[in-house]
């Protein structure tokens, strides 16, 4: 064969092989993002839920004066079954470190009240970062985030 020949075949076949592998790659890509959007998706809901207890809990602490902690136990329980598979590892550091908090009371002490909210905000805060929002001027750990439901919000955040 002569340069020629090489040369005409060359610019035939390697446009096809660059499109070929440029459609798989385009394909590849495609499929990451569908799956991501479903994902997203399940974390919207289930991020909800978390807010929608933290937000039960308080209505409820304002209406009784009291919570019952394993009646709260079993709720967080129960969305940590569901979240666990689809949360941000920083989602659920956030989560088992506010477990921890919980654990480590004493049945007889109160909650501390301060402690309480950052723990629980701080998982709201990562919730949002997963999904994609933006937590500036919510506070350090996202306390400005149940502002709104605190009456003595300043007291409590200090």
């Amino acid at each position: 064969m002569d340069s020629q020949t090489i040369i005409t075949i060359l610019s035939v076949t390697l446009p096809l092989i660059g499109a070929g592998i440029g459609y798989l790659l385009k394909s590849n890509i495609e499929k990451k993002k569908e799956l991501t959007n479903e994902i997203t998706k399940e974390r919207r809901a289930i991020y909800q839920q978390y807010v929608n207890l933290m937000i039960g809990i308080f209505a409820n602490t304002k209406v009784n004066k009291k919570n019952n902690p394993d009646k709260m136990l079993t709720e967080l329980y129960e969305f940590y079954k569901k979240y666990v598979l689809y949360a941000s590892p920083k989602v659920i550091i956030a989560f088992s470190d506010y477990f921890q908090f919980m654990y480590n009371q004493n049945e007889n002490e109160e909650l501390d009240s301060r402690t309480h909210l950052l723990f629980m905000t701080k998982i709201m805060v990562e919730m949002r970062k997963d999904l994609g929002l933006k937590n500036k001027n919510l506070g350090r750990s996202g306390e400005k985030l149940m502002r709104a439901l605190i009456k003595d919000y300043d007291t409590i955040v200090g």
